[in-house]
């Protein structure tokens, strides 16, 4: 086993790391694990616009991308993505085969999966956003998840976030093939 420590990517942070990108080596791999990803979660930071999370209950498997930290210590590279993302610590994911550092996520099968793809690619430790989905408390017509509901969502946003919505979406890897993505680019939602 080596000791190189990855991070997982799907969305925004592929194409818009920000200040990760001092911290990371080389370009994005489109090897990753397979995982639940769909555009459930309602973001405050792009104006209610949805964004790609983990989600076992509504995600479609989507194989992930990976990049290689450049940081040495696990908390180093969990802080530098915890930064990136503006979120709390326990909002990050990590599974570490080599130093037992304390595993954390949210989702026992999700981080199964995760483990199990390190230790076929011989890899130490995953670094992951761990954001759960929150399209039932924070839509706009408060509804479970669903490709129907996440449009009238879309539609029902303020034109500013109407525009960071369409970016988002049209943004996301093209690997990034979900049901809603599906059903949106059918329709040319995304140009109009």
């Amino acid at each position: 086993m080596n000791d190189r420590i990855v991070i997982l990517g799907w969305g925004s942070l592929i194409y818009e790391p920000r200040e990760l990108s001092e911290q990371i080596i080389g370009t994005w791999i489109e090897d990753g694990p397979k995982l639940p990803i769909e555009f459930s979660r309602v973001s405050s930071s792009r104006k209610k616009a949805l964004t790609l999370v983990i989600d076992p209950d509504n995600g479609s498997k989507i194989k992930t991308s990976y990049i290689i930290s450049k940081r040495e210590k696990i908390k180093d590279c969990v802080e530098d993505l915890r930064k990136r993302e503006g979120t709390s610590i326990n909002r990050i994911g990590v599974i570490d085969l080599k130093d037992r550092y304390e595993k954390r996520f949210k989702y026992p099968k999700v981080a199964e999966k995760i483990q199990d793809w390190a230790e076929h690619k011989n890899i130490a430790t995953v670094v992951w956003t761990d954001l759960p989905s929150n399209f039932a408390e924070e839509s706009n017509n408060e509804e479970t998840f669903s490709v129907e509901n996440a449009i009238k969502h879309l539609n029902s946003l303020k034109p500013d976030g109407l525009l960071e919505a369409k970016k988002y979406i049209k943004k996301a890897p093209r690997f990034v093939a979900t049901p809603l993505r599906a059903k949106l680019n059918s329709t040319n939602w995304v140009d109009q």
